[in-house]
């Protein structure tokens, strides 16, 4: 993995649409970013498990493994985000837009940015020193029904 800024994650994160949107016609899959997020997580070193979420029209969890032992600490987050109208935008929603110290962008703070934020914060973790495992949860359809958390928790 090259070393990506935190607003180079954040773009990364952004520009890839994951609506989930219970009309079948603006509904879209998160695989792309699970496929994303996974390949930054693996070279990390953390052990990556996929789900296919059934009955979900092509949604995915992924988690993401690090250290050994019972317990330990979840970060868990959805990676679908609303139906936008891009009308209705002042910026392109999909692109990251900076502007009064603040980022703009379809799931900036809610929910996809957490990823960002997560990466960010592990550069400053000593990976190889902890003492319970470390888990990174991404979801998908927390907009909508829900299957994929169900899913997992079962």
């Amino acid at each position: 993995m090259p070393n990506l800024s935190f607003l180079e994650h954040y773009r990364t994160i952004i520009k890839t649409p994951s609506i989930s949107a219970f009309d079948e016609k603006l509904n879209m899959s998160n695989k792309s970013l699970i496929d994303i997020l996974s390949g930054w997580f693996s070279d990390l070193g953390f052990s990556i498990t996929i789900q296919l979420v059934p009955g979900a029209g092509n949604q995915f969890n992924m988690l993401a493994k690090i250290g050994s032992g019972e317990g330990g600490l979840l970060l868990c987050g959805p990676s679908d985000t609303v139906t936008c109208d891009e009308g209705r935008w002042q910026s392109d929603p999909f692109k990251v837009k900076q502007a009064d110290g603040k980022l703009f962008g379809l799931g900036s703070c809610d929910m996809k940015g957490f990823f960002a934020f997560i990466l960010e914060a592990l550069k400053t973790i000593p990976l190889n020193k902890l003492k319970k495992p470390l888990y990174i949860l991404d979801t998908a359809d927390e907009e909508t029904s829900m299957a994929s958390a169900r899913f997992f928790a079962e």
